[in-house]
């Protein structure tokens, strides 16, 4: 009787179950992240823009007055606590102490002012065909699958960068750039499943990647710029907007006279009080 001499051993029938359900995670994940950056790099920038050719020079309005109704707040504040210490109110020495004290409001106003004049320059790179569109996006799914460090931990450092780049040319619509980068990117190496073990690990850390990727998927949806949609696509959500902001408007500019008629009453006391003396 002939002995059988293939020692081979068979795979656990769990092995390849593992590793259809790999396959099928990165396939979900590399979808998902793909997804978030469509809507990060290019839905919530056209969302944002077009927000703020509609409504943002208004809303600029709003926030100008809210700086000005909180500085003539603390303005009435610092004279009154002078007075309440029976000093004179010095007008230049307040000034210069609003000035300092509301700087970073006066720095959020002037990077809004900034965005809404840069809504005239144009974004990106040269406007793209369907095709070019389609391509773009082909060439950005394999970066995204070659490169990104949810399909891949561990990777060198350089990919990372390399994926950066890729971001940066996908937003800009550069499809030269994209190009070159597939080009020269070898795919990354499958990550060496020698048992059971690392196969059940990274099936658990692609279904918690996917899970958290979903939620800020999610996340990304609920809030601005994506959230400013409605005001885009539906007419009498952008009616109510405008009427808000003109109301938010109406009020601090009242609330600003009265700080400002306080302010004056304060001063006419001060100096007729300095008078009798």
């Amino acid at each position: 009787m002939e002995e059988n001499t293939d020692h081979t051993l068979a795979p656990h029938p769990e092995d390849a179950a593992l590793r259809e359900e790999l396959a099928r995670l990165r396939a979900s994940l590399t979808a998902l992240l793909l997804q978030r950056d469509e809507l990060l790099l290019i839905q919530c920038r056209r969302i944002e823009a077009a927000y703020l050719r509609r409504f943002g020079a208004l809303e600029l309005k709003v926030y100008e007055s809210w700086c000005d109704c909180l500085r003539a707040k603390r303005k009435a504040k610092l004279i009154r606590a002078r007075q309440n210490r029976r000093e004179q109110a010095d007008l230049t020495q307040i000034e210069a102490e609003l000035d300092g004290e509301l700087a970073v409001y006066r720095e959020k106003l002037e990077e809004r002012v900034q965005k809404i004049a840069g809504l005239g320059q144009k974004q990106g790179g040269p406007g793209l065909s369907v095709g070019g569109t389609r391509e773009l996006r082909e060439l950005y799914r394999q970066a995204v699958k070659a490169l990104h460090p949810d399909l891949h931990p561990g990777e060198k450092e350089c990919r990372v960068r390399t994926l950066e780049q890729a971001m940066r040319a996908y937003r800009a619509g550069d499809l030269d750039t994209l190009r070159a980068i597939c080009d020269a990117v070898e795919p990354a190496k499958e990550r060496a499943q020698t048992g059971l073990a690392a196969l059940r690990t990274e099936v658990q850390r692609l279904r918690a990647s996917l899970r958290e990727l979903n939620n800020s998927i999610e996340k990304i949806k609920q809030e601005y710029p994506y959230n400013a949609r409605v005001y885009l696509e539906d007419e009498a959500s952008a009616l109510a907007r405008r009427q808000e902001l003109n109301n938010q408007l109406r009020d601090l500019k009242m609330r600003t006279a009265r700080y400002e008629t306080a302010i004056a009453r304060m001063l006419d006391d001060e100096e007729e009080n300095g008078e009798r003396i």
